[in-house]
């Protein structure tokens, strides 16, 4: 027996029984008895399962569709207001996420491929919808539905972030083409500056070596290829003492580069260099370093200018101040000739009296020891006398290069004193000294000094032998002054500076003098000059002229260290 069927209203919903999961169907459907048919199918299967909702036109279930949620939608093909597959359009426009399933009346198959191509998940004819099937139809649909939904989602969400990465990769894609063309436009720049800065090392007229850390080269320029004679591909990757220094400085070499690698001194050196044919070249090095991010040092850039010639040429040029020098020496000693053939007479004629004394005493028989003993002893007296002049002369004449080696400046002014005063003595001119004491020796060219001495105090002589000045005098005067650096003034009273002002007086060639040369005091400056000082003149405040010779002097602690830095700079 069949169970009684509840009554069924439009819009009205039918519960079966307690769901377990129940699905909300629409059917939409103008019969009554194929209503209760299908209801009374899906009952017997599947009881509480499905909640049908009838529609008996197309216009209620589109309202329907509004107001409630379905599952799923059994429609059939014959309605009231709408027949065929436009029904079906219309439902999917109205609910497009609901399954439709096509109850049809007739199996054909032909209108089940229409109205599946319109959007319906499946037709059904009537006369097959059993329970089983009907259900399976449904339970097909629904999940199907819920299947292609989540397949939407996931492809919304997908394309979403396919979306989103694919702007994330255009604006990521935006900035490394930014990047690249900004690091293209850097790496232009970079390849200007380092073609500019090669060019510029090229043109440059000293020699760059550029090394690392280790010591390996890794640069050098042009003028360095020409005044070794390597090219760069042969230096790279190799050390300097391996390929310029003589043996004799690569310990040298080797800790001026460790005490720049330390950032320690070193920054100044010079060394003779080997080149590729087997010659020599002095060069004067002048070095720095380049420093990582941690101040570490990276790269040691030595920059040198090649000395040889400028050294050869000073070389020769001290060698012809030396011949002038010894010239003027010569000059001096021909015009002081009589004065010291005068000054020789006098012991020689001494000598020779004292001798011919006794002779007499000899001859007289009437001689005593003593009084022969004192004779004797006069005669070795003007002996030395003469000797020393003698000696004086030779040693101021002689032709040689004097070492430069500590000196008491007050000695030797002495020494020029005995040796112009035959001279000053001729003239009617009085040599006075005021020499300080506690002046630290220097160190100097003694012979050199001497003879700017005493070109100057036989200068002041000379001023004052025409001179109707009362007061005749030369004083030589020394002191220290607070740099270290000793000044000897020698003041006289003669005429003065002339008028056109004391820089003439240093002008080669230029003398107040008949028979002079002119170039005493121009060759007097040039040698205070090689020794670091200077020579000067000025107007004396009471009467005549001043000069002024500075000369470095360094005490003897700082002269020691000095020394010992020269040594290990070099």
């Amino acid at each position: 027996m069949k169970a009684e069927l509840p009554e069924i209203r439009d819009a009205a919903s039918v519960e079966v029984s307690t769901p377990r999961v129940q699905y909300r169907v629409l059917l939409v459907d103008a019969h009554s008895s194929g209503v209760n048919q299908i209801i009374e199918e899906l009952q017997q299967h599947s009881p509480g399962e499905f909640i049908v909702t009838r529609a008996a036109s197309l216009a209620s279930a589109l309202s329907l569709f509004v107001a409630q949620e379905f599952e799923v939608a059994l429609v059939s093909l014959n309605l009231p207001d709408s027949s065929g597959v436009d029904s079906i359009a219309r439902l999917r426009f109205a609910a497009p996420r609901v399954p439709i399933v096509v109850l049809g009346d007739d199996n054909e198959e032909a209108m089940a491929i229409e109205v599946l191509q319109r959007g319906a998940q499946d037709y059904l004819y009537k006369g097959r919808a059993h329970g089983y099937v009907l259900a399976r139809v449904l339970h097909f649909a629904v999940e199907r539905q819920r299947t292609e939904d989540e397949l939407r989602r996931a492809q919304d969400l997908l394309e979403q972030r396919v979306m989103e990465r694919t702007a994330f990769l255009k604006v990521t894609n935006r900035r490394l083409r930014e990047e690249i063309s900004e690091r293209a436009r850097t790496e232009l720049v970079l390849r200007k500056e380092r073609d500019f800065s090669a060019a510029i090392l090229d043109t440059v007229g000293a020699l760059v070596l550029a090394l690392d850390r280790s010591g390996i080269i890794v640069r050098c320029n042009r003028c360095f290829e020409k005044t070794t004679g390597y090219l760069e591909s042969e230096l790279v990757g190799r050390t300097p003492w391996e390929i310029f220094l003589e043996p004799e400085l690569i310990k040298e070499t080797r800790e001026v580069f460790s005490s720049l690698v330390k950032k320690i001194d070193g920054y100044r050196h010079e060394n003779m260099v080997r080149t590729k044919s087997g010659g020599h070249r002095l060069i004067d090095w002048s070095n720095t370093v380049l420093t990582d991010s941690q101040g570490e040092v990276e790269f040691v850039i030595a920059t040198g200018i090649d000395i040889t010639d400028r050294r050869q040429a000073e070389e020769l040029q001290h060698q012809r101040m030396i011949e002038l020098a010894h010239i003027s020496r010569l000059s001096t000693m021909g015009q002081m000739a009589t004065e010291i053939a005068h000054e020789l007479n006098q012991p020689l004629c001494a000598i020779a009296s004292y001798g011919d004394t006794c002779l007499r005493m000899y001859d007289s028989q009437q001689c005593s020891p003593d009084e022969v003993r004192r004779v004797l002893n006069e005669i070795t007296s003007q002996a030395e006398r003469a000797s020393e002049v003698i000696r004086r002369v030779r040693k101021f004449v002689r032709k040689e290069e004097g070492d430069k080696a500590p000196v008491s400046i007050n000695e030797l002014i002495s020494d020029v004193v005995r040796l112009t005063q035959v001279e000053a003595r001729w003239n009617q001119v009085k040599l006075v000294t005021h020499l300080a004491e506690g002046i630290p020796p220097i160190v100097v060219d003694k012979i050199l000094i001497e003879q700017v001495i005493m070109n100057l105090v036989r200068n002041a002589i000379e001023a004052m032998a025409g001179a109707k000045s009362a007061r005749r005098e030369v004083t030589i005067s020394t002191r220290m002054l607070p740099d270290d650096t000793l000044e000897v003034v020698v003041d006289d009273t003669g005429p003065g500076i002339p008028k056109d002002g004391p820089e003439t007086l240093f002008q080669p060639f230029f003398t107040t003098k008949p028979t002079g040369m002119g170039m005493g005091l121009s060759l007097s400056r040039s040698i205070a000059e090689a020794h670091g000082g200077d020579l000067s003149a000025e107007s004396n405040p009471d009467a005549g002229a001043r000069f002024k010779l500075t000369l470095p002097a360094q005490r003897e602690e700082k002269r020691n260290a000095a020394r010992s830095h020269r040594i290990r700079r070099r």
